[in-house]
């Protein structure tokens, strides 16, 4: 294990190239010290941000699903938010293997 006194600026600039390659702190010293060129990161800011924000849809149907349950709702209300879920959950699923460079197939039902 080694120790390195950094200044607040310098810690910020290793912090922000290690998450830009999708490294860690460590890797990147690692890798930039043993002179190994950095592999690329494969994911795309963008494609992470929207599945957390489909991710937020799924949880807000699951609530309004316990919601209806709860309140004893007819089971026609209960079906309607457990089909949002769903759609949201494919939506969800797209997205993923977009963000990794994937392609959902198409023509199938829901697999990929």
């Amino acid at each position: 294990m080694f120790t390195l006194r950094l200044s607040p600026q310098e810690a910020a600039i290793i912090r922000r190239k290690a998450a830009d390659h999708g490294q860690t702190v460590a890797a990147l010293v690692r890798t930039s010290l043993l002179h190994v060129r950095l592999q690329p990161s494969r994911l795309d800011r963008q494609e992470v941000a929207r599945v957390l924000a489909e991710l937020g849809k799924i949880g807000s149907n699951v609530n309004q699903i316990a919601y209806h349950v709860n309140a004893g709702r007819p089971p026609q209300r209960v079906q309607d938010s457990i089909e949002l879920a769903l759609r949201d959950l494919a939506e969800l699923r797209t997205a993923c293997l977009q963000a990794i460079g994937m392609e959902p197939r198409r023509g199938d039902k829901g697999e990929g």
